[in-house]
């Protein structure tokens, strides 16, 4: 039997099993939210994925006809992401429904300490004052605002400058112990510490360093796809033919193929395998398999490409 009959069938394998692996972590959705690396969208059944970073594991439920997105079933619900700078936008349960005014007594620090996230600059500081002398309101050169709604004692809100998890707000507490709570800070420009409660709602920003995680922008620019090893709990980017980089970049991209007929200057043979087309034809040397995707010039999906290399 002619070789390459024998080796087409293993090269048509190879490219269902890369094409299968691909499709394993293709983009996933939630609501509004398209999930890619580092973000991938688990269950209370998975523990780990190839597709994403533990910590940024996404769960996806329906709550009043509406996808929620929160981090591992967490109180922290993702709102919107910004990959391009690391970042995305968060709220906390306890503080977001109607009533969360009255349980802003909490660091929100604690949430996140185990995470890889932290709280950008970026949020403002939404201050709360509870507890007052003789439950009077507090006084001072600040704006305070009574925001005691149906809360059982009284609370007064202010809203500070920018957020600092290690540094609280300089403020007249006068006999008060307060709190402070990150909201956003384009939303803050237009308010005040009166839209308490739209504030604690649309949440606050936390951002994550690329360098812990992983640089899949780099690793996607030369059509390297991103993944992550949780045997050796690292980031890894697969190549387009199927090694993988030894740093965040692929050293051979796509444009490393001939993009016209897939040949290869090394030994007499044929065109890339389709049907019609010659394999080896004149080789008569055992052949070696080389297989990778190339994308289609009309922009369509990938296209394989296999060739055997006489040696």
């Amino acid at each position: 039997m002619h070789p390459a009959l024998v080796l087409f069938p293993l090269a048509a394998s190879l490219l269902l099993l890369q094409d299968h692996a691909s499709a394993d972590c293709e983009p996933a959705t939630c609501g509004n939210l398209t999930l890619r690396y580092p973000f991938w969208l688990g269950s209370g059944n998975q523990t780990s994925s190839p597709c994403g970073h533990p910590s940024f594991e996404i769960w996806c439920s329906d709550d009043h006809r509406r996808s929620v997105a929160s981090l591992k079933g967490s109180s922290i619900h993702v709102l919107s992401i910004d990959y391009a700078n690391y970042s995305f936008v968060a709220s906390h349960t306890r503080v977001a429904a109607a009533d969360g005014v009255c349980r802003t007594d909490f660091n929100m620090s604690v949430s996140i300490a185990l995470s890889p996230f932290t709280i950008s600059p970026r949020n403002r500081a939404l201050c709360f004052l509870y507890n007052c002398t003789g439950g009077a309101a507090p006084i001072g050169p600040d704006e305070y605002v009574n925001a005691t709604s149906s809360c059982r004692a009284p609370i007064y809100a202010y809203l500070g400058g920018a957020y600092y998890w290690d540094k609280p707000p300089a403020i007249a507490s006068d006999g008060c112990t307060y709190t402070y709570i990150p909201v956003l800070g384009r939303e803050a420009e237009t308010m005040t510490a009166a839209n308490y409660s739209r504030l604690l709602k649309d949440g606050f920003v936390l951002k994550w360093e690329a360098a812990g995680i992983g640089d899949c922008a780099a690793c996607n620019a030369r059509g390297g796809k991103c993944r992550y090893d949780n045997a050796t709990a690292a980031f890894r980017c697969l190549c387009p033919d199927g090694r993988r980089a030894a740093g965040s970049t692929c050293s051979v991209t796509l444009a490393s193929f001939p993009r016209s007929t897939g040949r290869m200057a090394r030994g007499s043979w044929s065109d890339v395998v389709f049907p019609g087309k010659r394999v080896c034809g004149q080789c008569r040397l055992p052949c070696r398999v080389l297989a990778a995707a190339r994308s289609n010039r009309g922009g369509g999906l990938p296209l394989p490409v296999v060739a055997f290399a006489c040696h």
